[in-house]
């Protein structure tokens, strides 16, 4: 029991160490922490470590010092030491008491009326997609296998990975291992650096605890951004305190909420977290004309392209189509504000970060997206049904019906919503606009990405948009001191649109919900694979069964043999993509494995090991002499084929 308890409190103080310190103490240094609230500050620290923990690693990975738990714990600890002395330095110079002062209190605080609410919704929400997590949060899912193996190389080897798979080749054998681009580095550095400093095994919960404290931090980057975006609305709380609920308990489950989290979907959520703080310091910056803070949103900016190539890709669309935005809303003024933006980026400060930011892009580690072929594989016309666009419906339904019908007409009122401020209103009007066109309409931006994947980020501009819809007719519906209405049908009025809320966002919740849990059927494969790897080496090949397996993807975080070791068989759909030849082998030597084509793949491969759930797959390996069975559990069976 206590060195349960140790463990537990050596990883809760590593989350700490890795995912708040280096954050806080950036903004200390520069002198930001005077800039924003209380809260701004909390999510802003967080979302900051995960950048900086991503460039810190990876500078040690190039470095003699190599990521160990010290270079890693030194590095941070010596970052802070610099800034925490800066800080003092910059008080003697200016003659300032030498203490740390609390951060600003922005006139967007809650109001104290308002606080209990806040409050409970949060917890609320927690509870929610905590007692979804229960059954959730057993190292099974897919996403998270995968990342979780270049997590556990980076902690094993002490280096940074080097993204390459094997694939089979037309004549049955397996090629020279080959880059990846789908993988980027900032995914699995921080996980790498909590794992180190923790010892926590990467097959275990840490994982899943770190990124569904992402997701929480996501959740509350929307709040502040909405108090932030109607700063100048006398509604404001009431606005930011509707957000909440509508992207809180409502839509507490429904992607991109705690399924993604438990889904394992690392880049998406850190994404969802790094978008709203950048487009909030991008905001700031730009009302309040300080070059620091636009920096500050830069560096933000560059960490995200560091950690997932396709919320980068999705931002710099939102940006793009922001630009255009308001240069439709505001012609007249658009050449001196242009003028202004100039004098904002002119500075010492975003100079130095454009600077460094290409540096280290060119001169010390290029994003493995960088490069012609991936570039190739998410620009241009669509080469996959997947990929062609949502239809209205299924927009619509990953939006959450009740939030897109109050968002539609949110937006016609935001169009005509001067008094908002018109950076805050474009700001709202091009991260819908971009995100719209993406998923609807892909082929219009050249845009060559799954469209459901792109899609998901459109729930929280739509909830933005939908709870100052929300506001606004029922504060239209009784304006100062004139009840247009009797108070009865104004409360009826008030019960009819909460209902229609909770109905669309409960059902969206139950339909995100499992089944049952798969924890039982993995623990079985985790078994199997501890049992499999003792008895075997690199020099035979395992194959495994993707469709019936529990957990399978964890299988080669027991090996560690390679990302492509075990073989696997994929769903059946992908052996039939029109768009592009696709091997079979993989299918054969489990399905047939007596047919021609399957014998050729056995010798081409080498495969020997089969990893399959012996409820569907038994039957046909069983009746033939050459496969002896070696293993056997009620959901996997392993087959070794004698030569």
């Amino acid at each position: 029991m206590f060195d349960f308890i140790f463990s537990q409190t050596i990883l809760y103080l590593t989350l700490i160490l890795v995912l708040f310190v280096p954050g806080f103490f950036l903004i200390l240094g520069t002198r930001m922490h005077k800039e924003f609230s209380l809260l701004e500050l909390f999510v802003l620290s967080f979302g900051s470590s995960i950048a900086l923990i991503d460039f810190l690693v990876i500078i040690l990975g190039k470095s003699p010092l190599g990521i160990t738990r010290n270079s890693i714990v030194g590095g941070i600890v010596l970052f802070s030491v610099i800034c925490l002395t800066v800080y003092f330095i910059f008080n003697k110079k200016n003659n300032s008491e030498p203490s740390i002062p609390a951060p600003a209190i922005s006139s967007s605080r809650i109001k104290k009326h308002s606080t209990i609410l806040v409050i409970t919704l949060l917890l609320l929400t927690i509870f929610i997609k905590t007692i979804y997590f229960k059954d959730a949060i057993f190292p099974t899912s897919t996403d998270l296998g995968h990342h979780m193996y270049w997590t556990k190389v980076i902690a094993v080897t002490g280096e940074l990975p080097k993204y390459e798979k094997v694939e089979i080749q037309e004549d049955f054998t397996l090629e020279e291992p080959s880059p990846i681009a789908d993988f980027i580095i900032g995914e699995h550095l921080p996980f790498a650096a909590i794992a180190i400093i923790s010892s926590a095994s990467v097959i275990s919960a840490f994982p899943a605890i770190t990124l569904f404290l992402i997701h929480l931090m996501s959740v509350l980057a929307i709040f502040v951004l909405t108090q932030a975006l109607f700063k100048n609305s006398k509604h404001q709380n009431a606005i930011a305190t509707a957000t909440l609920f509508l992207v809180g308990p409502l839509w507490a489950i429904a992607s991109p909420q705690a399924k993604f989290a438990s889904g394992g979907v690392i880049g998406n959520n850190i994404g969802n977290l790094l978008i709203p703080l950048i487009i909030l310091l991008f905001l700031k910056a730009l009302i309040e004309k300080k070059s620091k803070i636009l920096a500050y949103a830069l560096f933000l900016s560059f960490g995200l392209a560091y950690t997932h190539h396709l919320s980068t890709f999705v931002f710099a669309f939102i940006f793009f189509f922001t630009i255009i935005a308001y240069a439709i809303i505001n012609p007249k003024t658009l050449l001196q504000d242009a003028k202004g933006w100039m004098k904002l980026i002119i500075s010492p400060w975003v100079l130095g970060v454009l600077t460094a930011g290409i540096i280290f892009i060119f001169f010390l580690y290029t994003p493995t997206y960088l490069n012609t072929t991936a570039i190739d594989t998410a620009v241009g016309a669509p080469s996959k049904a997947t990929r062609t666009g949502l239809t209205f419906d299924q927009f619509k339904s990953t939006a959450g019906e009740a939030r897109f019908a109050f968002a539609l007409l949110g937006i016609v009122i935001l169009f005509f919503a001067r008094s908002l401020g018109k950076y805050n209103q474009a700001f709202l009007i091009g991260w819908i606009v971009a995100l719209t066109i993406m998923s609807l309409r892909p082929n219009w931006l050249f845009v060559d990405i799954p469209s459901n994947r792109v899609a998901s980020y459109i729930v929280f501009p739509i909830t933005i948009i939908a709870a100052y819809a929300l506001i606004k007719i029922l504060t239209a519906l009784k304006s100062e001191g004139k009840n247009y209405l009797n108070p009865i049908f104004l409360l009826a009025t008030f019960f009819i649109f909460l209902s229609f809320i909770a109905t669309s966002g409960l059902y969206d919740n139950a339909l995100a919900l499992n089944d049952a849990s798969s924890a039982n059927k993995a623990l079985q494969t985790y078994n199997a694979s501890e049992y499999i790897t003792k008895r075997s080496d690199a020099k035979d090949m395992i194959l495994k069964d993707h469709n019936y397996l529990a957990g399978d993807s964890w299988i080669k975080l027991f090996t560690m043999r390679g990302y492509s070791y075990p073989l696997s068989r994929g769903y059946f759909k992908r052996y039939e993509d029109e768009t592009k030849p696709r091997e079979q082998c993989t299918n054969f030597m489990i399905s047939t494995p007596t047919a021609k084509e399957a014998k050729q793949c056995y010798d081409g491969t080498g495969t020997d090991f089969i990893m399959i759930n012996p409820k569907i797959d038994s039957s046909q390996f069983s009746r033939l002499k050459e496969f002896w069975q070696v293993y056997s559990a009620d959901d996997i069976g392993i087959f070794y084929k004698a030569n």
